[in-house]
């Protein structure tokens, strides 16, 4: 296995997105039980809000990897969040990524937006075998996923995703579920049954519904000493749905 000096995360499955550029010291893998992959971090950076992301995440990709003194060219391993997530956002990413990954002929990690919350959730709840994460799928429907059988509460196992109708969804929820994913932020009555009956279900502090770039990196660098890389040929992102001018298409 190659070695990692130098890595780079790109979450683009949420909007307005963002990017990190980190630096592992020489020795970050004689004491591995004792290693603190999110202190090495040197850069995070938001991407504007304004211009829209194709055209914003090169320049900060740059700027970013610039101000933490070296240039893409270094890169050893990227990482990307793979979704699921709005096309333009994650075609943007996943599409830089293996970009990135070719030219450098470095590594690549896709990793689930998924997996990523499930790993914030349990860090701000505790450790549980399952986490039930949901995102905004549109038309006033869910993208409803299953994390399980966590390594190192990192590395999640990821359902396939299932589109549902809310209410729906709620009837399926077992009392004591862990629940995460921007899709709680339309979702007023889960969050009203917590507030009325507390234990019902956990739920992480609203900021850790988003995945941040920070976690993205720690599970990058995991998935890599587990083996866990990707050819960027067959690195595919993982839209919420189908586009709307597919499902047009099929009516």
């Amino acid at each position: 296995m190659p070695s990692i000096h130098k890595f780079l995360a790109i979450e683009t499955s949420t909007s307005p997105g963002s990017v990190a550029a980190g630096t592992l010291p020489s020795h970050h893998a004689e004491k591995p039980e004792s290693r603190r992959f999110e202190n090495f971090l040197v850069k995070e950076t938001q991407l504007p809000n304004e211009g829209g992301q194709g055209r914003n995440l090169m320049p900060t990709l740059v700027a970013t990897v610039e101000s933490a003194g070296w240039s893409l060219n270094k890169v050893d391993l990227v990482v990307v969040a793979t979704g699921p997530g709005p096309f333009t956002g994650l075609r943007v990413g996943v599409t830089t990524a293996k970009a990135l990954a070719w030219t450098n002929g470095c590594s690549l990690v896709g990793i689930s937006t998924a997996s990523c919350l499930a790993t914030q959730a349990v860090a701000e709840c505790g450790s549980c075998d399952q986490v039930e994460v949901i995102f905004d799928a549109g038309r006033g429907e869910l993208y409803v996923a299953t994390a399980s059988q966590p390594i190192d509460n990192l590395i999640w196992q990821i359902s396939e995703g299932t589109i549902r109708k809310p209410a729906d969804w709620r009837k399926t929820l077992a009392p004591d579920s862990l629940v995460t994913g921007p899709g709680l932020a339309m979702q007023h009555d889960v969050i009203h049954e917590l507030n009325d009956n507390p234990g019902t279900l956990k739920l992480p502090p609203a900021p850790a519904w988003q995945p941040y770039v920070r976690t993205l990196s720690c599970i990058g660098l995991a998935m890599f000493e587990n083996g866990m890389t990707t050819p960027p040929a067959e690195l595919v992102p993982a839209y919420l749905r189908a586009s709307y001018a597919e499902d047009r298409s099929r009516t």
